[in-house]
Protein backbone atom coordinates (compact mmCIF):
# COMPACT_ATOMS: atom_id res chain seq x y z
CA UNK A 1 0.00 0.00 0.00
CA UNK A 2 1.43 3.66 -1.28
CA UNK A 3 2.33 5.86 1.44
CA UNK A 4 0.95 9.36 1.01
CA UNK A 5 3.29 12.13 1.49
CA UNK A 6 1.41 15.18 2.99
CA UNK A 7 3.49 18.28 3.56
CA UNK A 8 1.41 21.39 3.62
CA UNK A 9 3.00 24.64 2.44
CA UNK A 10 2.91 27.52 5.10
CA UNK A 11 -0.48 29.48 4.42
CA UNK A 12 1.10 33.23 2.79
CA UNK A 13 -1.66 35.67 2.49
CA UNK A 14 -2.01 39.23 2.22
CA UNK A 15 -0.89 41.35 4.89
CA UNK A 16 2.73 42.55 4.29
CA UNK A 17 2.51 46.59 4.70
CA UNK A 18 4.98 46.47 2.19
CA UNK A 19 4.07 43.99 0.03
CA UNK A 20 0.18 44.37 -0.35
CA UNK A 21 1.04 41.82 -3.32
CA UNK A 22 1.97 38.10 -2.43
CA UNK A 23 3.27 35.66 -4.10
CA UNK A 24 3.89 31.82 -3.32
CA UNK A 25 6.85 29.29 -4.54
CA UNK A 26 8.36 26.10 -3.00
CA UNK A 27 11.68 24.75 -2.64
CA UNK A 28 10.57 21.51 -3.76
CA UNK A 29 8.61 22.39 -6.48
CA UNK A 30 9.48 24.32 -10.09
CA UNK A 31 10.59 27.96 -9.24
CA UNK A 32 8.33 28.78 -12.23
CA UNK A 33 5.44 27.88 -9.88
CA UNK A 34 4.27 31.09 -8.37
CA UNK A 35 0.93 33.44 -8.06
CA UNK A 36 -1.21 35.70 -5.88
CA UNK A 37 -4.42 36.35 -4.95
CA UNK A 38 -6.30 39.18 -4.42
CA UNK A 39 -9.51 41.48 -3.99
CA UNK A 40 -10.95 42.60 -6.97
CA UNK A 41 -13.54 43.87 -8.64
CA UNK A 42 -15.46 42.28 -11.79
CA UNK A 43 -12.68 43.97 -13.70
CA UNK A 44 -9.92 43.14 -12.15
CA UNK A 45 -7.36 43.93 -8.97
CA UNK A 46 -9.24 46.94 -6.78
CA UNK A 47 -6.45 47.74 -4.76
CA UNK A 48 -7.96 46.60 -1.47
CA UNK A 49 -5.54 44.44 0.69
CA UNK A 50 -8.42 41.91 2.17
CA UNK A 51 -12.11 41.31 1.98
CA UNK A 52 -13.40 43.04 4.90
CA UNK A 53 -17.33 43.44 5.60
CA UNK A 54 -20.05 44.75 8.06
CA UNK A 55 -23.38 43.18 7.69
CA UNK A 56 -26.43 41.31 9.02
CA UNK A 57 -27.11 37.89 9.57
CA UNK A 58 -28.68 36.60 6.60
CA UNK A 59 -26.68 38.99 4.12
CA UNK A 60 -25.66 37.59 0.79
CA UNK A 61 -22.31 38.89 -0.43
CA UNK A 62 -20.82 38.77 -3.85
CA UNK A 63 -17.59 39.44 -4.82
CA UNK A 64 -14.86 38.58 -6.59
CA UNK A 65 -11.23 37.22 -5.99
CA UNK A 66 -8.35 37.42 -8.99
CA UNK A 67 -5.74 34.91 -9.45
CA UNK A 68 -2.60 35.40 -11.12
CA UNK A 69 -0.32 33.02 -12.43
CA UNK A 70 3.25 34.75 -12.14
CA UNK A 71 5.55 31.54 -13.35
CA UNK A 72 6.32 30.72 -16.45
CA UNK A 73 4.14 27.64 -17.62
CA UNK A 74 0.24 27.46 -17.62
CA UNK A 75 -1.34 26.03 -14.32
CA UNK A 76 -4.10 24.84 -12.61
CA UNK A 77 -5.53 25.82 -8.81
CA UNK A 78 -7.71 24.94 -7.23
CA UNK A 79 -10.23 27.85 -5.58
CA UNK A 80 -12.48 27.41 -2.11
CA UNK A 81 -13.21 29.20 0.92
CA UNK A 82 -11.70 27.85 4.17
CA UNK A 83 -11.85 29.53 7.97
CA UNK A 84 -9.34 31.03 9.40
CA UNK A 85 -7.29 30.56 12.61
CA UNK A 86 -4.87 31.55 14.81
CA UNK A 87 -1.65 29.24 15.31
CA UNK A 88 -1.19 27.58 18.48
CA UNK A 89 2.69 27.78 18.62
CA UNK A 90 3.08 31.17 16.82
CA UNK A 91 0.06 32.99 17.17
CA UNK A 92 0.17 34.43 13.34
CA UNK A 93 -3.02 34.07 11.18
CA UNK A 94 -3.15 30.40 9.78
CA UNK A 95 -5.88 28.65 7.71
CA UNK A 96 -7.42 25.13 8.38
CA UNK A 97 -5.80 22.26 6.23
CA UNK A 98 -7.09 21.43 2.89
CA UNK A 99 -8.43 18.35 4.37
CA UNK A 100 -10.10 19.65 7.28
CA UNK A 101 -14.04 20.75 6.91
CA UNK A 102 -14.67 25.13 7.63
CA UNK A 103 -17.52 25.14 10.27
CA UNK A 104 -17.76 28.80 10.26
CA UNK A 105 -17.20 32.00 7.89
CA UNK A 106 -14.71 29.55 5.79
CA UNK A 107 -18.24 27.48 5.25
CA UNK A 108 -20.27 30.31 4.10
CA UNK A 109 -18.19 30.93 1.27
CA UNK A 110 -19.29 29.63 -2.43
CA UNK A 111 -16.74 29.82 -5.12
CA UNK A 112 -17.93 30.14 -9.24
CA UNK A 113 -15.88 27.46 -10.03
CA UNK A 114 -13.88 25.35 -7.95
CA UNK A 115 -10.39 24.93 -10.27
CA UNK A 116 -9.40 26.94 -13.16
CA UNK A 117 -6.38 27.07 -15.69
CA UNK A 118 -4.78 30.36 -15.99
CA UNK A 119 -1.68 30.76 -18.52
CA UNK A 120 1.99 32.68 -17.25
CA UNK A 121 1.47 35.97 -16.43
CA UNK A 122 -2.26 36.09 -16.93
CA UNK A 123 -4.57 36.80 -14.24
CA UNK A 124 -8.01 35.18 -13.75
CA UNK A 125 -11.08 36.70 -12.13
CA UNK A 126 -13.54 34.64 -10.13
CA UNK A 127 -16.87 35.51 -8.49
CA UNK A 128 -17.77 34.01 -5.05
CA UNK A 129 -20.27 34.84 -2.78
CA UNK A 130 -20.67 34.58 1.06
CA UNK A 131 -23.90 33.84 2.24
CA UNK A 132 -24.32 34.71 5.82
CA UNK A 133 -26.41 32.29 8.17
CA UNK A 134 -30.14 34.11 9.40
CA UNK A 135 -28.39 32.69 12.83
CA UNK A 136 -24.88 34.14 12.92
CA UNK A 137 -23.40 34.82 16.09
CA UNK A 138 -22.40 38.65 16.70
CA UNK A 139 -18.50 39.43 15.94
CA UNK A 140 -15.84 39.11 13.89
CA UNK A 141 -15.73 35.93 11.64
CA UNK A 142 -12.63 35.19 9.85
CA UNK A 143 -12.04 33.24 6.49
CA UNK A 144 -9.70 33.04 3.36
CA UNK A 145 -10.26 32.41 -0.63
CA UNK A 146 -7.35 30.47 -1.27
CA UNK A 147 -6.07 29.18 -4.54
CA UNK A 148 -4.30 26.32 -4.34
CA UNK A 149 -1.77 23.93 -6.63
CA UNK A 150 -1.12 20.62 -5.70
CA UNK A 151 1.89 18.43 -6.78
CA UNK A 152 2.49 14.68 -6.70
CA UNK A 153 5.65 13.75 -4.38
CA UNK A 154 9.01 12.76 -5.65
CA UNK A 155 8.82 9.17 -6.96
CA UNK A 156 5.40 8.83 -5.89
CA UNK A 157 2.36 7.86 -8.77
CA UNK A 158 -0.64 8.14 -6.80
CA UNK A 159 -1.66 10.86 -4.38
CA UNK A 160 -0.36 14.90 -3.38
CA UNK A 161 2.75 15.50 -2.17
CA UNK A 162 2.47 18.90 -1.66
CA UNK A 163 -0.20 21.38 -1.58
CA UNK A 164 1.39 25.19 -1.89
CA UNK A 165 -1.40 27.61 -0.51
CA UNK A 166 -2.08 31.40 -1.00
CA UNK A 167 -5.05 33.05 -0.05
CA UNK A 168 -6.58 36.48 0.08
CA UNK A 169 -8.17 37.07 3.90
CA UNK A 170 -12.16 37.86 4.40
CA UNK A 171 -12.90 39.46 7.60
CA UNK A 172 -16.94 39.62 8.28
CA UNK A 173 -18.56 41.46 11.02
CA UNK A 174 -21.36 40.83 12.19
CA UNK A 175 -23.53 42.97 13.60
CA UNK A 176 -24.77 42.56 17.17
CA UNK A 177 -22.68 43.52 20.91
CA UNK A 178 -19.23 43.06 20.61
CA UNK A 179 -17.40 41.80 23.47
CA UNK A 180 -14.04 41.29 24.51
CA UNK A 181 -12.62 38.95 26.70
CA UNK A 182 -9.04 38.29 26.62
CA UNK A 183 -7.27 35.66 29.91
CA UNK A 184 -4.31 34.63 30.37
CA UNK A 185 -4.47 30.38 31.39
CA UNK A 186 -2.41 27.84 32.55
CA UNK A 187 0.28 30.14 33.97
CA UNK A 188 3.98 28.15 35.52
CA UNK A 189 6.80 30.01 35.89
CA UNK A 190 10.35 27.83 36.75
CA UNK A 191 13.72 28.36 37.31
CA UNK A 192 16.69 26.22 36.56
CA UNK A 193 19.89 27.40 38.98
CA UNK A 194 23.63 28.51 38.56
CA UNK A 195 26.06 26.19 39.62
CA UNK A 196 27.50 29.11 40.59
CA UNK A 197 26.21 29.35 44.09
CA UNK A 198 25.81 33.53 43.97
CA UNK A 199 24.83 33.95 40.54
CA UNK A 200 21.96 34.29 38.83
CA UNK A 201 19.65 31.52 37.27
CA UNK A 202 17.48 31.14 33.92
CA UNK A 203 13.57 31.66 34.68
CA UNK A 204 10.73 30.83 32.34
CA UNK A 205 7.47 31.74 32.33
CA UNK A 206 4.55 29.80 30.25
CA UNK A 207 0.98 30.87 29.87
CA UNK A 208 -1.41 31.25 26.90
CA UNK A 209 -3.37 33.67 25.40
CA UNK A 210 -7.00 33.28 24.96
CA UNK A 211 -9.69 35.14 22.95
CA UNK A 212 -13.30 34.43 24.32
CA UNK A 213 -14.98 37.43 23.34
CA UNK A 214 -16.29 37.61 19.78
CA UNK A 215 -14.25 40.15 18.37
CA UNK A 216 -10.49 40.18 16.71
CA UNK A 217 -7.74 41.84 19.12
CA UNK A 218 -4.45 42.46 19.74
CA UNK A 219 -3.02 41.77 22.98
CA UNK A 220 -0.08 44.12 24.69
CA UNK A 221 2.06 41.72 27.16
CA UNK A 222 3.72 42.74 30.54
CA UNK A 223 5.68 40.04 32.59
CA UNK A 224 7.45 40.82 36.05
CA UNK A 225 9.12 38.80 37.79
CA UNK A 226 9.43 39.24 41.65
CA UNK A 227 10.87 38.11 44.71
CA UNK A 228 9.67 37.69 48.29
CA UNK A 229 8.28 41.18 50.10
CA UNK A 230 7.65 42.59 46.00
CA UNK A 231 11.17 42.72 44.84
CA UNK A 232 10.98 43.05 41.40
CA UNK A 233 13.58 40.88 39.53
CA UNK A 234 12.73 41.72 35.82
CA UNK A 235 10.51 43.03 33.79
CA UNK A 236 10.39 41.13 30.38
CA UNK A 237 10.33 41.97 26.97
CA UNK A 238 6.91 40.47 25.27
CA UNK A 239 6.11 41.25 21.95
CA UNK A 240 2.32 41.60 21.49
CA UNK A 241 -0.21 39.30 20.08
CA UNK A 242 -1.37 40.62 16.62
CA UNK A 243 -5.38 39.82 15.72
CA UNK A 244 -5.89 36.89 17.85
CA UNK A 245 -8.90 36.12 16.25
CA UNK A 246 -12.41 35.31 18.49
CA UNK A 247 -12.09 31.62 20.10
CA UNK A 248 -8.47 31.01 19.42
CA UNK A 249 -5.40 30.78 21.64
CA UNK A 250 -1.64 30.93 21.42
CA UNK A 251 1.01 30.04 23.61
CA UNK A 252 3.61 32.34 25.15
CA UNK A 253 7.25 31.19 26.39
CA UNK A 254 9.69 33.75 28.03
CA UNK A 255 13.14 32.80 29.42
CA UNK A 256 15.29 35.19 31.36
CA UNK A 257 18.91 34.49 33.04
CA UNK A 258 20.54 36.40 35.53
CA UNK A 259 17.29 35.62 37.90
CA UNK A 260 18.65 35.66 41.80
CA UNK A 261 17.49 32.45 43.97
CA UNK A 262 15.74 34.53 46.41
CA UNK A 263 13.97 31.02 47.45
CA UNK A 264 10.11 32.38 45.84
CA UNK A 265 9.87 33.19 42.36
CA UNK A 266 6.73 34.96 41.23
CA UNK A 267 5.41 35.82 38.10
CA UNK A 268 2.75 38.54 37.55
CA UNK A 269 1.10 38.60 33.61
CA UNK A 270 -0.80 41.59 32.37
CA UNK A 271 -2.50 41.19 29.07
CA UNK A 272 -3.88 44.60 27.50
CA UNK A 273 -6.37 44.24 24.55
CA UNK A 274 -7.10 46.51 22.42
CA UNK A 275 -8.33 47.18 18.28
CA UNK A 276 -6.60 45.38 15.46
CA UNK A 277 -4.46 47.31 13.37
CA UNK A 278 -4.09 45.48 10.52
CA UNK A 279 -5.50 44.88 6.45
CA UNK A 280 -9.49 45.78 7.99
CA UNK A 281 -7.84 48.97 9.81
CA UNK A 282 -6.17 49.55 6.52
CA UNK A 283 -9.10 48.65 4.13
CA UNK A 284 -11.96 50.17 5.53
CA UNK A 285 -15.13 47.82 6.25
CA UNK A 286 -17.93 47.67 3.47
CA UNK A 287 -21.32 46.58 3.45
CA UNK A 288 -22.93 43.90 1.20
CA UNK A 289 -23.44 46.42 -1.79
CA UNK A 290 -19.81 47.55 -1.49
CA UNK A 291 -20.22 50.73 0.17
CA UNK A 292 -18.01 52.16 2.68
CA UNK A 293 -19.00 51.89 6.67
CA UNK A 294 -18.45 54.15 9.31
CA UNK A 295 -15.94 53.52 11.62
CA UNK A 296 -16.90 50.45 13.64
CA UNK A 297 -17.81 50.85 17.35
CA UNK A 298 -15.67 49.19 19.49
CA UNK A 299 -16.43 47.08 22.49
CA UNK A 300 -14.90 48.15 25.97
CA UNK A 301 -11.22 46.43 26.58
CA UNK A 302 -10.57 45.04 29.96
CA UNK A 303 -7.04 43.68 30.79
CA UNK A 304 -6.16 40.42 32.52
CA UNK A 305 -4.39 39.32 34.94
CA UNK A 306 -2.72 36.06 35.85
CA UNK A 307 0.01 34.84 38.61
CA UNK A 308 2.19 31.93 39.14
CA UNK A 309 5.44 30.99 41.54
CA UNK A 310 7.97 28.44 42.02
CA UNK A 311 10.69 27.93 44.34
CA UNK A 312 14.16 30.06 43.65
CA UNK A 313 16.88 27.81 45.33
CA UNK A 314 20.11 27.88 44.31
CA UNK A 315 21.26 24.16 45.13
CA UNK A 316 24.78 25.26 45.15
CA UNK A 317 24.74 27.85 47.59
CA UNK A 318 22.45 25.37 49.79
CA UNK A 319 24.77 22.52 49.83
CA UNK A 320 27.41 25.34 51.07
CA UNK A 321 25.12 26.70 53.64
CA UNK A 322 23.96 22.72 54.85
CA UNK A 323 27.99 22.20 54.91
CA UNK A 324 28.62 25.34 56.60
CA UNK A 325 25.84 24.83 59.20
CA UNK A 326 26.90 20.71 59.81
CA UNK A 327 30.74 22.16 60.28
CA UNK A 328 29.58 24.50 62.89
CA UNK A 329 27.30 21.45 64.13
CA UNK A 330 30.20 19.60 64.50
CA UNK A 331 33.27 22.53 65.76
CA UNK A 332 30.36 22.70 68.93
CA UNK A 333 30.13 19.66 69.28
CA UNK A 334 33.49 18.99 69.42
CA UNK A 335 34.08 21.84 72.02
CA UNK A 336 31.52 20.93 73.97
CA UNK A 337 32.39 17.48 74.12
CA UNK A 338 36.08 18.21 75.01
CA UNK A 339 34.97 21.42 77.59
CA UNK A 340 32.89 18.41 79.22
CA UNK A 341 35.62 16.29 79.23
CA UNK A 342 37.82 18.75 80.29
CA UNK A 343 35.27 19.73 83.19
CA UNK A 344 35.33 16.40 84.01
CA UNK A 345 39.07 15.71 84.22
CA UNK A 346 39.08 18.96 86.67
CA UNK A 347 35.74 17.72 88.72
CA UNK A 348 38.20 14.29 88.87
CA UNK A 349 41.62 15.73 89.82
CA UNK A 350 39.81 17.79 92.44
CA UNK A 351 38.15 14.88 93.90
CA UNK A 352 41.02 12.64 93.92
CA UNK A 353 42.73 15.84 95.56
CA UNK A 354 40.01 15.97 98.53
CA UNK A 355 40.36 12.20 98.60
CA UNK A 356 43.72 12.61 98.60
CA UNK A 357 43.90 15.50 101.37
CA UNK A 358 41.30 13.49 103.65
CA UNK A 359 43.87 10.29 103.58
CA UNK A 360 46.88 12.39 104.02
CA UNK A 361 45.15 13.59 107.19
CA UNK A 362 44.02 10.60 108.50
CA UNK A 363 47.33 9.23 108.09
CA UNK A 364 49.03 12.38 110.21
CA UNK A 365 46.72 11.59 112.74
CA UNK A 366 47.31 7.48 112.83
CA UNK A 367 51.12 8.37 113.06
CA UNK A 368 50.53 10.98 116.41
CA UNK A 369 48.87 8.62 118.04
CA UNK A 370 51.35 5.57 117.13
CA UNK A 371 53.95 8.44 118.63
CA UNK A 372 52.32 9.25 121.29
CA UNK A 373 51.54 5.71 122.34
CA UNK A 374 55.70 4.88 121.90
CA UNK A 375 56.05 7.82 124.27
CA UNK A 376 53.63 6.82 127.04
CA UNK A 377 55.27 3.42 127.11
CA UNK A 378 58.44 4.86 127.56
Amino acid sequence: MNRTLVALAAVLTLGLALAPVVSASAADAPPSISWSVQPASETGRDGRLAFAYGVNPGTEIDDYVVVSNLGSAAQTFSVYGTDALTQFDTGSFGLLPAATKPKDAGSWITTKTDQITVEPSQSATIPFRILVPSDATPGDHTAGVIASVSTAAPGKKNGIGIDQRVAARVYIRVAGQPVSKVSATGAVVGFSPSWNPFGGGDATVDYDVRNGGNVREDVAQSVTLNGPFGIQLAQLKVAPVVNILPGQATHIHQRVSGIAALVILFADVKLTPSAPTDLVDKSQLRDQNGNPLPKLVEPKFTAATASALTAAISWTLLLIVIAIIALIFLVVRYVRTTRDRMFDAIDAATEQARLDAIRDAQSGTTEKATAGAAGYKS
